[in-house]
């Protein structure tokens, strides 16, 4: 019997139904691929004339002379007889038209009402635009293999499918705002075996819509020098998650997400993302309350996961095992350029023993909008609050004021530049730190699998006097964000008292496999302030500033393959070299890991 280290008492039976589970999905897909769906007939529409033979024939059909039905030919000779010979009607000799009867009105005002009580379920969920990542890359969209299947199959697609699980095995993207609204449009032909399971309109005049999907998803990881303990780490990070989205027309939504996480065979302490067992990970819902300023404004209330921006400060990262959610409320509104939400929230601490609860001790509340003056290319402001009691030196409230600027230039040019400052109280001293991004890439459009060439530079700031004697608290706090897809795959670094130089470079070699490299520089803002694991905790420290700054370079290579639509693979290698600081202040030995992914969504 296989348990987790952490659980003595819980068997593999979660795993063992986690993997039926999967099987019996993978199964269906297969079945769905070889059975016709409910859609096949919508799918092949019969042959329709051409623009220009359609209009050819209305025009001899205009051309030539029309008899009227027998009703109508009736009709039309009893009017003649009616007149009079100076044109008018015996039975109006005044020639006036009558008067639009009281019944017509009442009709036509009738069926304007019913017309505004219709919903437009192509806007519903409202789906705002998603807000690039760092390292953004703009792929191609023309035709060709989507996935390795249809390749073997010789399934050539004319252009990109519209499926909304990714080109890539992570996916940040919380389920409530997958988009799956282009299965209202009748002239879709673009559909696959679990639309079964999507928008599914029910009751009185249809005013209901249900939606549900999921994922099964297990990684292996061989750590070498884990955490930098210099011990050897072989491990399994497991997770299954569901959910349903229900509406009721585009005025109120109910959404809950259940998911399943948990860690196998782990050598080390467990960290708060290994695992959680089963929890409720979104538990939310929706009213809306108007349209002004030509969008639509909601209120939420309940378990939310938060995403915004480039995620550097508020993400629930995909690569950690447990997603990061937090409780509480929020505004939200947009319209075709401009968007903004206020929120106050609680973070959820993950329990591996227990159910998932909030943290009372902190409140996050904050303002975030975005200005997208075109396509692609975004301007983003934000103010962030966060209030901390309870601890042991993190007392107080600290306030970040950031933007970020990004985009691309003709679809080559690309650019990411961020930045902020935090000021406010930490235990007994003032805190006042700073952050900023810089990157600029290149998209080689016109050369074999268009690569993009990435170069950033990225600082967090750090205390000069760790001890308090003097000065402002100047470690800069990440809060809640992304660190994995930015300061490197090992999760070495955290975005705190940190310089770090680096790079990436992403190609597409065929439309199923995207693969990815990067290098990192890192070195210490302060000497004699800590080297900051990703989650935020102190992972070495020197405070006689003696061993320098110099931490070290990694490297991470990444592939990603698209199985099937709902299939993923990766496999990714990294190997961190540690620098003078690294060396004398723990285990000198260098950090590696390999780990390959294999995710199914539905």
């Amino acid at each position: 019997m296989l348990c987790s280290p952490q659980s003595p008492g819980r068997s593999r039976t979660a795993w063992t139904a986690a993997v039926a589970l999967g099987s019996a999905l993978v199964l269906l897909s297969q079945a769905g691929a070889q059975q016709p769906t409910r859609f096949a007939e919508a799918a092949t529409p019969p042959p329709q004339p051409t623009r220009s033979a359609r209009f050819a024939e209305a025009s001899a059909r205009a051309q030539m002379p029309q008899e009227p039905p027998a009703g109508e030919a009736a009709a039309g000779t009893e009017a003649s007889a009616a007149l009079q010979p100076d044109g008018t009607s015996k039975t109006n000799p005044s020639g006036t038209p009558p008067a639009a009867g009281k019944a017509g009105d009442k009709k036509a005002d009738e069926k304007k009402e019913d017309d505004k009580k219709k919903v437009n379920w192509a806007k519903v969920p409202p789906i705002f635009p998603r807000h690039r990542e760092g390292w953004f890359t703009i792929r191609e969209k023309g035709g060709g293999y989507y996935t390795l299947v249809d390749e073997i199959h010789g399934n050539y697609s004319e252009k990109a499918p519209r499926y909304q699980f990714g080109p890539r095995s992570l996916n940040s993207n919380p389920y409530y705002n997958y988009d799956f609204r282009y299965l209202e449009d009748p002239k879709n032909t673009d559909y696959d075996w679990s639309d079964a399971y999507k928008r599914i309109h029910f009751g009185p005049d249809g005013d209901f819509l249900f939606s549900t999907g999921g994922e099964v998803r297990d990684r292996y990881m061989n750590q070498l020098s884990g955490r930098g303990t210099g011990t050897n780490n072989f491990f399994n990070n497991f997770r299954v998650r569901s959910y349903g989205d229900l509406w009721y027309k585009d005025q109120f939504r109910v959404f809950a997400e259940f998911m399943y996480t948990d860690i196998y065979d782990n050598r080390l302490p467990p960290v708060g993302n290994d695992g959680s067992g089963p929890e409720l990970q979104n538990g939310f819902v929706d009213a809306k309350v108007g349209d002004p300023f030509g969008g639509p404004l909601y209120v939420r209330v309940g378990r939310q996961e938060l995403l915004y921006g480039s995620q550097r400060l508020l993400s629930p990262p995909d690569w950690a095992n447990t997603r990061r959610t937090f409780q509480g409320a929020k505004a939200y509104w947009a319209n075709d350029q401009w968007s903004l939400d206020a929120f106050w929230v609680q973070p959820v601490v993950t329990n591996l023993d227990q159910f998932d609860s909030v943290n009372n001790n902190q409140n996050l509340f904050g303002l975030w909008g975005q200005y997208r003056p075109r396509e692609g290319t975004s301007f983003d402001f934000y103010y962030l609050g966060l209030a901390q009691a309870n601890t042991t030196t993190n007392n107080g409230d600290i306030h970040t004021f950031g933007s970020r600027y990004c985009g691309d230039v003709d679809k080559h040019l690309l650019f990411d530049f961020e930045g902020g400052v935090q000021f406010g109280e930490r235990g007994t001293r003032h805190a006042l730190a700073r952050f900023a991004t810089a990157g600029l890439g290149w998209r080689f459009a016109e050369v074999p699998w268009v690569p993009h060439v990435w170069i950033y530079y990225d600082y967090a700031s750090g205390d000069k006097d760790p001890t308090g004697r003097s000065g402002s608290n100047r470690t800069f706090n990440q809060l809640f964000g992304q660190r994995h897809n930015y300061l490197g795959y090992l999760d070495l670094v955290a975005r705190q008292n940190i310089h770090d130089l680096n790079m990436q470079i992403s190609a597409t070699p065929t439309k199923w496999l995207s693969v990815i490299a990067q290098y990192h520089a890192f070195s210490l803002d302060s000497r004699r302030d800590a080297l900051y694991i990703a989650d935020g905790g102190v992972l070495r420290r020197d405070a006689t500033g003696r061993s320098g700054t110099d931490v070290g370079d990694e490297i991470d290579l990444l592939a990603d393959i698209n199985l099937t639509k709902h299939t993923q693979l990766m496999v990714g290698y990294s190997k961190f070299f540690g620098g003078t600081f690294w060396r004398r202040t723990g285990n000198p030995n260098n950090v590696q890991l390999f780990y390959t992914q294999c995710s199914f969504k539905w």
